[in-house]
């Protein structure tokens, strides 16, 4: 697949990168700033008119940036331009705040949530929402990470995986980023949770 990653200088998104180009995928790795990528591709997301440019003639478009005003307006605009740019499988790496502890209840709502997360959390939760809204025009997935433990460490390729709004394995399940890199192109490759929410866990 020719795969195009926005957010490829981050923590996850340089993983999906590694990821993807060992598994033997073309990548076109996207960052506001690429010069330490080493034959990336410089192009901000809200610049509607120089994406567009940047993502036509990919099969697919991973979404790993982060910020409380840059995921929901990242979002918006892939919505608005990826028709026009020829591609349809967007997968966001969303947050796992969002996530719900019981029916109808996100983590990011409890009066524990973590302070310093609250903004991005929240953030998350818009995006998703304006996902679920597009109206059909792409095929996206939305991927939340265990609520509080994306930890480094090793890839282990031993994982599970589900869609839907709840933890797998429950609130203190964790997962390396290695692995969840493993998990989001195992998603491109397969095609899977099309206009779906899913999780990962061990």
């Amino acid at each position: 697949m020719k795969i195009a990653v926005i957010g490829a200088s981050g923590h996850i998104g340089s993983a999906v990168v590694r990821e993807a180009r060992e598994r033997g995928h073309e990548v076109t790795a996207v960052a506001r700033d690429a010069s330490s990528l080493g034959g990336g591709v410089d192009a901000d997301v809200l610049d509607r008119e120089s994406i567009a440019e940047v993502l036509a003639g990919h099969d697919a478009v991973v979404l790993a940036v982060k910020g409380p005003e840059t995921v929901p307006a990242a979002v918006r605009t892939l919505i608005d331009v990826l028709p026009g740019a020829g591609v349809r499988r967007l997968l966001v790496v969303g947050g796992g705040g969002s996530l719900e502890h019981a029916p109808g209840q996100r983590f990011v709502d409890s009066p524990n949530f973590p302070k310093e997360y609250l903004a991005e959390a929240r953030a998350q939760g818009e995006a998703l929402e304006l996902l679920r809204a597009e109206g059909g025009v792409l095929d996206w997935s939305y991927a939340s990470p265990p609520p509080v433990h994306l930890v480094d460490g090793e890839r282990t390729g031993a994982y599970r995986v589900k869609a839907g709004d709840t933890p797998v394995g429950g609130p203190d399940t964790r997962i390396t980023v290695p692995d969840f890199a493993a998990v989001l192109v195992d998603t491109l490759e397969k095609g899977a949770f099309v206009r779906e929410r899913f999780t990962a866990g061990y």
